[in-house]
């Protein structure tokens, strides 16, 4: 019973350091939607990381592609 019981109040502490960390996300949100600058920055770089996932689930690679370069055959007489 016992047992229970500190289950229980562990997950009701789990929560409400949960629901804690959202208000404060929600705040530091808030913070950000005032500062333009950075909000300008912020959607420049979401921008980038959303073209790299884009490129990621197309089957795509994240990295540069490199091209090698064609050895010329010789033609054959």
């Amino acid at each position: 019973m016992t047992k229970l019981i500190d289950i229980k109040m562990n997950k009701k502490s789990e929560r409400q350091w949960e629901v804690q960390d959202a208000m404060s996300t929600l705040q530091r949100a808030q913070d950000l939607q005032k500062d333009a600058d950075l909000m300008k920055e912020v959607r420049i770089m979401a921008s980038k990381e959303a073209k790299k996932f884009q490129a990621l689930a197309s089957g795509g690679s994240v990295a540069p592609k490199k091209t090698l370069s064609r050895k010329k055959t010789l033609k054959r007489k």
